[in-house]
């Protein structure tokens, strides 16, 4: 089916693994668990898969958190934790903080801090002074670069047709 066949609401299944840096098992697993459901157009044994633009920034979160050694049963239990306290679910606009096993979300405006904050552990379990990560997801606008950098780079992306699909520009 041609890219104009579908419309321009979305990205395929192909786009979408190209973009957010995601392998296939992990995209099917995401969809499996509930986490990222997308939309489906035909009612043929291989239907066309289409993911959004939000869905692509929630992707994108998602690996952040994992390349920082959060499990995606974390991941589910911040979403499960989101959706029960009535806050809107969605972890691509999310600061959250990682400490050890613990996961913070910062609500308040931390536009100051970077990716990676390196701090002084002045006590721990371990009664050992060190150094720990407080691992933040990367502003929605860098998540937004990143996405709009790997279309441009890419031989997958029909890059003129991206830059219309795109919800948001780069800043």
């Amino acid at each position: 089916m041609a890219r104009r066949d579908i419309g321009l609401n979305g990205f395929t299944r192909q786009e979408t693994l190209k973009l957010t840096q995601c392998t296939s098992s992990r995209l099917s697993y995401l969809e499996k668990v509930g986490l990222v459901i997308p939309e489906r157009i035909g009612i043929s044994r291989k239907p066309v898969v289409i993911f959004s633009w939000e869905q692509l920034l929630e992707i994108k979160a998602i690996k952040n958190l994992r390349e920082d050694n959060v499990s995606l049963q974390t991941v589910r239990k911040i979403v499960e934790f989101l959706n029960q306290s009535g806050y809107d679910d969605c972890l691509k606009d999310k600061k959250l903080v990682v400490v050890d096993n613990e996961v913070f979300w910062v609500r308040s405006d931390m536009t100051d801090l970077g990716q990676h904050i390196a701090a002084l552990t002045v006590a721990s379990k371990t009664g050992q002074a060190g150094q720990f990560a407080l691992i933040v997801i990367p502003a929605l606008v860098d998540i937004v670069n990143e996405i709009w950098e790997t279309a441009q780079n890419s031989n997958v992306i029909d890059f003129e047709s991206f830059k219309v699909r795109a919800k948001a520009k780069p800043a």
